[in-house]
């Protein structure tokens, strides 16, 4: 992002502030551009992660934006192209993630039609997935009997798009929101000493009626204790600042909610860690089905910090302790 955008978006960021919350929209630009060049923090850091409310000693022991590119770079130095790539093409990654991926998938340009057709001809209804890409964009589910097999497969060739059977996930979830697979995030980190370490986790719930429950497409983030895997606060999004103690399309109560088979997402977790060996730092997307966890997909690069954060405890401090005595801290 340019500095002139960056910019714009704070002051968009201090408007829509204002207008929520009341107070000057100049007070938080003012404030948010500090935070910005002391903290390293983005104009939705400081939104999401409520920094008007917080003092500067608060503020510093939060992952920014800017503190974020920094120890990902620090604790990536030593990625190889190939787990770079593992981790951020769909398709490798599901083949590269057998046993832990466990889901029917089927990456289009590589088959013939008659591939195409039996896969669709599998499953009633299937999801459709840009290889690449971040945030949920370009994801579809579509149902097998609206679908034209000829056509969908010269768009799915041209498009390089990969098929994948629709998770079912465990019915415990699926009282919470059954519109979307709602998925844990666990963030780990492999330390300079080499010792994994789980820095944070959340539970992401697609808004009502949504077919992703990414936080970036009205998604809403519940934290979660890293020790029992239970909901420990209200949820956030990022259009407002209200907190999300139901979940906004099914009035279900979400603080003290327990997501089913946690031991067993964590180890999912670390194993998933230990097949990129030259990877430390990497966001996690777990579902969890009736029979357990299957990785849905890794992000090695800001992995999303805030969502990680919404239970109110900062932490760079865990991610110093990776970094050792070693690391010089940088925030811009």
């Amino acid at each position: 992002m340019s500095r002139l955008n960056a910019i714009k978006k704070t002051w968009a960021m201090s408007r829509k502030l204002s207008a929520q919350r009341r107070g000057s929209a100049l007070g938080y630009f003012i404030d948010a551009l500090r935070c910005s060049t002391r903290h390293g923090a983005s104009p939705e850091n400081y939104y999401v992660l409520r920094f008007y409310e917080l003092d500067e000693e608060q503020r510093g022991r939060f992952l920014t934006s800017g503190r974020s590119k920094a120890v990902d770079a620090a604790l990536n130095r030593r990625a190889t192209q190939e787990d770079k790539l593992l981790i951020g093409r769909k398709e490798l990654f599901n083949e590269g993630f057998r046993g832990l991926v466990k889901r029917d998938f089927l990456y289009v340009p590589e088959h013939e039609l008659k591939e195409f057709v039996a896969f669709i001809r599998r499953h009633e209804r299937f999801m459709l997935k840009p290889t690449g890409g971040t945030m949920g964009r370009g994801i579809e589910r579509l149902c097998s009997a609206d679908v034209e097999p000829e056509a969908l497969y010269e768009r799915c060739r041209e498009q390089k798009l990969l098929l994948e059977e629709v998770i079912r996930q465990h019915p415990a979830l699926d009282a919470v929101n059954p519109s979307c697979v709602n998925t844990v995030r666990i963030n780990a980190a492999r330390g300079f000493d080499g010792k994994l370490r789980l820095i944070g986790a959340c539970l992401k719930c697609g808004g009502a009626g949504a077919v992703t429950d990414n936080f970036h497409t009205g998604g809403v983030a519940y934290p979660l204790d890293l020790e029992s895997g239970t909901v420990t606060g209200p949820g956030r999004n990022n259009v407002d600042i209200q907190n999300y103690e139901r979940h906004p399309g099914t009035d279900f109560i979400m603080p003290g909610f327990t997501v089913p088979y946690w031991q067993d997402v964590k180890d999912c977790v670390m194993q998933g860690m230990d097949r990129v060996p030259s990877l430390g730092y990497v966001g996690w997307d777990v579902a969890v089905t009736p029979e357990g966890p299957e990785l849905i997909e890794g992000n090695f690069h800001w992995p999303g910090g805030n969502i990680i954060q919404f239970d109110g405890v900062g932490k760079y401090p865990m991610i110093l302790e990776c970094l050792g005595e070693r690391y010089e801290e940088h925030t811009d």
